[in-house]
């Protein structure tokens, strides 16, 4: 049961994270603050699901955390880079500007996403590569 919970809470926290190294890509407004303030909001929500699945795993616990952390950056590099691909494609931004309203001004934020992607992927491989001991 310990397993089940385990597996269940490293996926939210897993997509969770995810989700943080996808929003790293987007700048909603020019500058660094609102980038940072977008990628720790869901950091936090990421955390606890995240610190759960590592406390209620009956393993190599930090391992098991660390390879989440990686796979979750893993599929953060894939949809950044899809990001990027998509508002760089000029008949996409054609059909964005049709609308009634207003869409507010997204920028790209690549340098701040692939920083932040390897942030999460370092601190990944740190905890899977550790040398914690199974029973901590």
């Amino acid at each position: 049961m310990r397993r089940f919970i385990s597996i269940v809470l490293f996926v939210l926290g897993g997509w969770l994270a995810m989700s943080q190294t996808v929003a790293a890509f987007m700048d909603v407004e020019a500058g660094l603050a609102d980038n940072l303030i977008l990628t720790a909001f869901f950091a936090l929500f990421a955390a606890p699901l995240l610190l759960l699945g590592a406390w209620a795993s009956p393993g190599r616990r930090w391992s098991e955390l660390g390879l989440t952390l990686l796979i979750a950056a893993g599929f953060g590099a894939f949809c950044g880079l899809a990001t990027l691909l998509v508002f760089n494609d000029p008949k996409f931004m054609e059909l964005m500007e049709v609308t009634a309203e207003p869409m507010p001004q997204i920028d790209l934020a690549p340098v701040f996403g692939v920083a932040n992607m390897i942030l999460v992927a370092a601190l990944g491989w740190w905890l899977y590569r550790g040398r914690v001991s199974p029973d901590d």
